[in-house]
């Protein structure tokens, strides 16, 4: 699957969720929710995969007790990695290969999930640095 194609069934998906987007420099960028958490992810495609950025709202205010905690909780993923970046965000990375055209839908749909899901489940632990 081509890049071009990667982004269309990307947005497609999305429309079909009711899911606002924006396209900008190759970047699908759009804001996810569960309950009172709400996060800005961006997506791009890339060699027969599409990259998943979660962003966290919040910055930590100790940086290195942070970097600490993205390499206690990357222990314990499955799929993807926590990091903080050089601007001070907290920024969760995973990624759907689309290496099979048939199975692209699917991959996006369980990576987006996973992204969300993980943003979720560490939103308490990481808002408190």
């Amino acid at each position: 699957m081509n890049e071009n194609d990667a982004i269309d069934l990307l947005c497609s998906l999305l429309d079909s969720e009711g899911v606002e987007w924006t396209k900008e420099s190759g970047w699908i960028r759009f804001r996810l929710r569960h309950d009172a958490m709400l996060w800005e992810t961006a997506c791009r495609a890339c060699d027969s995969a599409l990259l998943i950025y979660g962003c966290f709202p919040f910055r930590p205010k100790d940086a290195e007790r942070a970097r600490r905690s993205c390499e206690e909780i990357n222990r314990s993923l499955v799929r993807g990695a926590l990091y903080l970046a050089e601007d001070g965000a907290l920024v969760y990375r995973c990624r759907a290969e689309l290496d099979d055209v048939y199975g692209a839908e699917e991959r996006i749909t369980a990576a987006l999930r996973c992204s969300a899901q993980v943003i979720a489940h560490f939103w308490g632990r990481l808002s408190g640095i």
